[in-house]
């Protein structure tokens, strides 16, 4: 009866150690399952980071763009200075030939 006993104990056990192994199974189905999650997670952020370089790239073209066009505006600003600043010399010299001549 002892040795009975004994095995009956034994029996426990390994149905313990069998409900612990399963319990342990599920942890680690769910623990891989949480893992997909997070990669399916990371992809959607590299996907994200992604499509903000590509914008981050078309934003600094389009400020490439704008310093350009500032660049040529300011030539053609210096050009119109040029331009008016011979236009009164011109004239400067035109009303001191009136004055000469009708002076």
């Amino acid at each position: 009866m002892a040795g009975y006993l004994g095995l009956s104990e034994i029996l426990k056990r390994l149905d313990s150690l069998e409900e612990s192994i399963k319990r342990l199974l599920e942890g680690v189905r769910a623990l891989r399952e949480g893992q997909n999650k997070l990669w399916e997670g990371v992809k959607a952020l590299r996907d994200g980071q992604d499509k903000l370089w590509e914008n981050t790239r078309g934003l600094w073209e389009e400020v490439r763009a704008l310093r350009e066009g500032q660049a040529e505006m300011w030539r053609e600003i210096a050009r119109l200075r040029e331009d008016m600043r011979a236009g009164f010399e011109s004239i400067h010299r035109l009303v001191t030939a009136l004055g000469a001549r009708w002076g």
